[in-house]
């Protein structure tokens, strides 16, 4: 018996591809993320963001806008806090994450530790805007 495929199937196949394979979850793109944070490897960690992010803490009190401001700021803190951040949960709604964080720093001589809460927005696979609450 031959094997018949006609373009609605194709259709079918490649919008469920472009929609689940192709497409990253957020929550990988969030600890992909993490994972060139914790490396210090600004290069990385600046891909996973949109040229035009803002970055906020919460509500709308700016602390940076704009692809390059992100990387200076990120580029100072690595080199002087060394941080380091563990995500213990990530919660997904739409085009936005929010997650709870642990994070380690180095700040007045001593390496601290502080729970954050993130809440993060995407545009086109990206990291449009990224909000801390702590």
């Amino acid at each position: 018996m031959p094997y018949f495929i006609n373009r609605y199937t194709v259709a079918a196949v490649l919008f469920w591809l472009s929609s689940s394979v192709l497409a990253a979850p957020l929550e990988t793109l969030i600890e992909g993320q993490t994972r060139a944070y914790n490396n210090h490897d600004v290069d990385a960690y600046s891909g996973y963001f949109h040229p035009d992010i803002e970055v906020y803490n919460y509500p709308d009190h700016p602390i940076t806008a704009g692809h390059g401001a992100l990387v200076e700021a990120t580029s100072k803190t690595f080199k002087e806090r060394k941080p380091q951040a563990v995500v213990e949960n990530i919660m997904v709604l739409g085009d936005k994450a929010v997650t709870l964080e642990k994070a380690s720093f180095n700040a007045g001589g001593m390496r601290r530790t502080a729970k954050i809460i993130k809440i993060y927005q995407f545009q086109d696979g990206l990291i449009r805007r990224m909000t801390f609450m702590n």
